[in-house]
């Protein structure tokens, strides 16, 4: 860590500290000390495991299926024209509708348990597929040159153009879009009182005006959000390596 990120964090503690010693209300704004106890306290049970799990595992199923939707439409799009121009008024439609308003959808059609695939779903396909078919438009003009000249079979095109130029895309996007799906999954559980996750979690803090707890699980999804960072950036990594 830099000296300067080292300093950022101590004078927000510093900031912290001071506030909850002025306020001196632990519902309104914990102690940092209080606050990281809780912290430690949940990384030692158990059940924070199977909470986290059960949150990942809602956020990854509408992540993958988001991402393999979108994959599909942009190869047919930009094999087929028509796909294309069905394709675009649809993402213009998801782009446009609040988040808040697919949650509630979600919530009526599917229930609890379903809504937070279902949500990550709805917010991260517009985000795959219009990386993906910026990708494809941006292509290199000689490519496309050669692409015509030369034309071969669709199978063949998606090996050997397609999916080698949407590698890094898919890698670029991804990382952003894992870490919006998880905080909108969250969001989703907490609205939609699921029987295990994060969102039921400090939901459950809230109703108890456990604000320490929230703050808590708070910072395990920063957590979770950083290691997920870090594993997309080091995959691009790995990928930057390979192609020197």
């Amino acid at each position: 860590m830099k000296k300067e990120h080292v300093f950022s964090v101590i004078a927000l503690l510093v900031i912290w500290q001071v506030a909850a010693m002025r306020v001196a209300n632990d519902i309104l704004i914990p102690y940092p000390m209080e606050t990281l106890l809780e912290t430690v306290k949940l990384f030692g049970s158990l059940s924070f495991y199977q909470t986290v799990g059960a949150t990942l595992y809602r956020v990854s199923k509408g992540f993958l299926l988001s991402m393999s939707a979108a994959l599909i439409l942009c190869i047919l799009s930009d094999r087929f024209l028509v796909v294309k121009e069905v394709l675009h008024p649809i993402l213009v439609i998801f782009k446009t509708i609040p988040n808040i308003s697919y949650i509630v959808m979600a919530l009526i059609w599917l229930g609890a348990e379903g809504a937070v695939s279902a949500v990550s779903f709805m917010i991260l396909f517009p985000v795959f597929a219009g990386a993906f078919s910026s990708r494809l438009e941006n292509e290199d003009r000689l490519l496309k040159e050669v692409k015509l000249l030369y034309p071969e079979t669709f199978w063949y095109d998606i090996r050997y153009r397609i999916i080698p130029n949407l590698i890094p895309e898919l890698l670029a996007s991804g990382k952003t879009a894992a870490g919006l799906g998880l905080k909108v999954g969250i969001m989703a559980e907490i609205l939609g009182q699921v029987r295990s996750g994060i969102g039921r979690s400090m939901n459950y803090a809230r109703l108890n005006l456990d604000t320490a707890k929230i703050v808590a699980w708070t910072i395990v999804i920063i957590v979770i959000s950083v290691l997920i960072d870090r594993i997309f950036s080091w995959i691009q990594a790995q990928q930057l390596k390979e192609e020197q």
